[in-house]
């Protein structure tokens, strides 16, 4: 039987969204963040910021590689 293989290492998280969708994402992981505060649960709504985060610093990092091409 073939041997199934298997990624080594998992994409980190917020990098399969692609460069169109970082303003919808933001949005939507905004209030993500906003609901899991209200409900309580911490750990989810600290996710959603740091994916807030990713991803506002890849529009950022995008921004400066068209200004410098």
């Amino acid at each position: 039987m073939p041997e199934v293989t298997r990624p080594r290492r998992l994409a980190p998280n917020g990098s399969r969204v692609p460069t169109n969708l970082l303003p919808s994402a933001i949005r939507w992981e905004r209030v993500r963040e906003r609901l899991f505060s209200e409900l309580g649960d911490k750990e989810r709504a600290s996710q959603a910021s740091g994916l807030v985060f990713y991803y506002e610093k890849r529009v950022m990092d995008e921004a400066v590689l068209e200004e410098t091409s």
